[in-house]
């Protein structure tokens, strides 16, 4: 993993990818354009963008983030950004393992295994190297915050879970789904501390940045939500609608095409929900019952979704590990399926799908199918994960660390 991020950091890819996108935010905030940040075309300080095809889409106070990253020239500006993505992930990575190992059988025997299998989910489940290909990119920084978020819920500390989740989202806003399902579910405490949170957020960002930048962070989102992305930009669960847009928009605009996808999105909702009232008659500890709750939310967001960059699947990774570190409590046929959703992640790879594209074509309704299916297969069998062994992840919180006066209390 150490030689894959130095090559990672080291080789100059995706200048012109989303590390422009970061690199000019960064950029416009030190020359105070602020009204900017939102137009990716214009001229900062008189002089031309890094990249001009991006939109920046995060909160615009998520962009003071990026200003650092403005004072160096752009080929140092990206190997920085890309170290401070690796420490993020390694850090993130190094919680997970803490917090998941009492999850396993306490043998050294087994808890050297987990450790392998640990490190070998992290070295090649390819949503986490995404970013490297791309310039960098605010993912680890939000998969940091998520997995803080995580274990800060599991022990009850909910002002500082609700800090680090609002934060994600000020960062990215499509995880505003994951965020709301956590605020229905979690008390009102939780509520009370993310509109705490979101208000301390405001009063700084409005009168710091101004109230124009805001109106167009409102324009900007709205106009995003009608976006689409074929396959080779998008993982979603509706990624086959979006691909048959490439033959024509009368196919995308039709009446069953729409009514599908609105089906698809009620499925995915729906069995999240139940998965949560299911869990609301299980005799569940309360850091159980958190750990459920947060990682069920995170699915949601993913599943409904309409647009899922590859690396947002780094999101799903916590779910795995905990299967992983939990598998004793799994059967074979949901250790399977969840090894699928890690194996079909393959198709994450960027250089693979730009090779694909450019020696392969796409042009007929069952080939945008076929090639949207395998996109999104990582989500469409978490899905089926969700629905068919659910219980088998309520009848996990058995283990002992699961009881009160543990560490994950």
């Amino acid at each position: 993993m150490l030689m894959g991020t130095v090559v990672g950091i080291l080789v100059p890819a995706g200048s012109g990818w989303d590390f422009a996108n970061f690199y000019d935010t960064g950029r416009r905030i030190i020359a105070g354009q602020f009204d900017d940040l939102y137009h990716p075309e214009r001229l900062i300080a008189g002089a031309e963008p890094q990249g001009k095809i991006l939109g920046y889409y995060g909160t615009p106070i998520s962009a003071l983030l990026w200003a650092p990253f403005g004072y160096l020239s752009p080929s140092w500006a990206m190997i920085a950004f890309k170290l401070q993505n690796t420490l993020a992930y390694f850090a993130a990575l190094a919680l997970l393992y803490v917090h998941n190992r009492s999850f396993a059988d306490s043998t050294p025997l087994a808890q050297a295994r987990f450790a392998a299998l640990f490190t070998g989910l992290g070295l090649l489940y390819q949503p986490l190297w995404t970013v490297y290909r791309v310039g960098g990119q605010s993912t680890p920084t939000v998969f940091l915050l998520l997995t803080l978020g995580l274990i800060f819920h599991v022990r009850a500390k909910f002002v500082l879970s609700a800090a680090c989740i609002v934060s994600a989202v000020l960062i990215k806003p499509a995880f505003i789904f994951a965020l709301a399902l956590m605020v229905l579910v979690s008390g009102w405490q939780f509520l009370f501390s993310v509109a705490a949170v979101f208000a301390l957020a405001g009063s700084i960002s409005v009168p710091l940045l101004g109230w124009n930048v805001h109106a167009e962070f409102l324009r900007v989102m709205a106009q995003g939500s009608q976006e689409t992305r074929p396959w080779f930009y998008n993982s979603s669960l509706y990624v086959i609608g979006d691909n048959l847009r490439l033959l024509s928009d009368t196919i995308t605009q039709s009446l069953p095409l729409r009514l599908s996808t609105l089906v698809v999105k009620l499925l995915a909702i729906s069995v999240c929900v139940y998965s949560i009232v299911k869990s609301r008659g299980s005799k569940l500890t309360d850091a159980a019952r958190h750990h459920f709750n947060f990682m069920t939310a995170i699915v949601l967001c993913l599943l409904v979704s309409h647009i899922v960059w590859e690396h947002y699947l780094t999101a799903l990774l916590p779910m795995l590990i905990y299967i992983a570190a939990s598998k004793r409590h799994f059967s074979r046929e949901a250790l399977i399926l969840a090894g699928l959703i890690f194996a079909l992640a393959a198709w994450q790879n960027l250089i693979l799908i730009n090779l694909i594209r450019t020696y392969t074509s796409f042009d007929t309704v069952p080939e945008l199918i076929a090639i949207g299916v395998l996109k999104s297969s990582p989500l469409i069998l978490t899905l089926v994960f969700m629905w068919r062994y659910s219980r088998e992840v309520l009848q996990s919180y058995s283990a002992p660390a699961w009881l009160p006066g543990t560490a994950n209390d």
